[in-house]
């Protein structure tokens, strides 16, 4: 038993520097990496390191902007990248892509808005419209004076609303035809009948159609009547409206149509300028945006490097290390007892059953 103490302590005391020089070795890349890339990164302190002008490159301020332009003066750090790309900024605006390509000036129409405002200030309309002319002026003031507001219109309602024929035909024949049914059958009878006849033929063929155009002529004559009611009057209005609106057309017509041609035309060059401040803003914070950069950065350093192989290891090493701390003591207490084990193994002071106090 007290050898295979021993020989466990020797076996320990052969094998112990390997679990050091083990745990030195995952300490120095775990710690190191932990310190040197995981936790700046999650600061930022490791893209601030890069940024320090100078120190990638002797000859350059800022090592990206150098590198991407050959302007190492411009600004452009791998923090602002990251942090815009994080934003899903696009590329454009990102890596200030306008010191190489700026479409600013494609898309500035600058030079042409003001020519158009140019000729809109240089316009210039004339305009010959007459709304109404000598002859037409003259037939209204002729229509107005011929008097049809003065006609005796109570006459005409009163003629045309008798009936064509001084009795009823209608009747008269029914009783024409009746007189003669009474007759005893002859020639007068059968005259008679005819003649009745005959006049209800001029009743259907001449009075109702003259009736009905009376009719007609009648409600034509009412609507005159009213039409014709203050018809110099409503005709001097109608001359006097034309006369102000040929005044407005001649002198003022051509200033209104030249401020609502400036009106237009400003409108539309404010369209075209909002539609290219929209594509200039969609080309440089939305269009190829690189935030799949910084997410597969995120996941290559903060996910896959940190926290699938350094975090372990560091648990690793130091499990490894604190095992190794609490060996080292054990050794020492081992190899201190060993010795009275070894005693305890030669000389065992209880063989002989004479010495023992109690059988004395």
């Amino acid at each position: 038993m007290v050898s295979f103490k021993t020989n466990g302590v020797g076996l320990s005391f052969l094998f112990c520097w390997i679990l050091m020089i083990i745990v030195v070795l995952t300490f120095v890349f775990g710690a190191n990496v932990e310190k040197l890339i995981c936790e700046p990164y999650t600061t930022k302190e490791l893209f601030r390191v890069l940024d320090t002008p100078y120190l990638l490159n002797e000859d350059w301020e800022y090592y990206l902007s150098g590198k991407l332009f050959n302007k190492s003066k411009m600004k452009l750090t791998f923090e602002q990248v990251y942090s815009d790309c994080k934003k899903n900024r696009g590329t454009y605006g990102t890596l200030h892509l306008q010191n190489s390509f700026n479409i600013s000036e494609c898309l500035n129409i600058n030079e042409h808005t003001t020519s158009i405002s140019s000729e809109l200030e240089s316009l210039k309309v004339n305009l010959n419209i007459f709304l109404l002319g000598a002859a037409g002026r003259k037939n209204l003031q002729d229509f107005a004076a011929c008097g049809i507001d003065r006609m005796n219109y109570d006459t005409y309602l009163a003629q045309t609303g008798k009936s064509p024929a001084g009795v009823n035909l209608l009747s008269f024949a029914y009783d024409l035809e009746a007189k003669a049914n009474s007759l005893p059958p002859g020639n007068l009878r059968n005259s008679l009948k005819r003649d009745a006849q005959t006049i209800k033929t001029i009743h259907q063929q001449r009075v109702l159609p003259i009736e009905q155009s009376l009719s007609t002529l009648y409600q034509s004559v009412k609507i005159l009547q009213r039409t014709g009611n203050g018809l110099l009057e409503r005709v001097n209005r109608i001359l006097a409206s034309l006369d102000f609106a040929q005044n407005f057309i001649t002198n003022n017509i051509s200033s209104v149509i030249i401020e609502e041609t400036k009106k237009y035309g400003k409108t539309i060059i404010g369209y075209f300028e909002h539609y290219l401040q929209w594509i200039e803003f969609s080309i440089s914070e939305k269009v190829a945006s690189c935030k799949p950069v910084a997410t597969a950065l995120d996941t290559a350093v903060d996910v896959f490097l940190c926290s699938y192989i350094i975090d372990p290891l560091n648990l690793f090493w130091f499990g490894i290390g604190k095992a190794t701390v609490f060996l080292l003591p054990a050794l020492i207490f081992a190899v201190k007892l060993a010795k009275y084990y070894r005693r305890m193994d030669s000389e065992d002071v209880y063989d002989d059953v004479e010495t023992i106090p109690m059988k004395k």
